[in-house]
């Protein structure tokens, strides 16, 4: 028997063990139900992870040529807005059913993501 222990050390940095939360991501871009996709990951950091890719790919899209990306939380927030739909499943690991979350959620998770990145940085 292994006692499992999570806290938090002196930065606030989480320690010990973490179950990963499967998300799925899916997305409409248009307003075509031909343009639904969906990103398979295995955690939510991850899918936070993968919409910053998208808003970058989008960004080098419709701005070709220009190299320096520099963006912040309000210009995700607005790429977010302006999908049709973008929803995530996040499974929950006391009944391994999966929970539905809008884009409210995601950007409120998105906040949290970048606060994460910044302060590991």
């Amino acid at each position: 028997y292994q006692r499992r222990v999570r806290g938090r050390d002196s930065r606030g940095m989480s320690y010990g063990p973490r179950r990963k939360k499967h998300t799925i991501l899916l997305v409409q871009p248009g307003p075509s139900p031909a343009t639904r996709t969906y990103y398979d990951f295995e955690t939510v950091f991850q899918a936070m992870s993968g919409i910053c890719k998208l808003f970058e790919d989008k960004w080098k899209i419709v701005h070709p040529g220009r190299n320096n990306l520099v963006y912040n939380v309000n210009d995700l927030y607005d790429y977010i807005d302006h999908l049709s739909d973008m929803g995530a499943l996040v499974q929950d690991l006391n009944t391994g059913s999966y929970r539905p979350y809008g884009k409210d959620w995601i950007k409120q998770r998105m906040l949290k993501h970048l606060k994460k990145i910044a302060r590991s940085n």
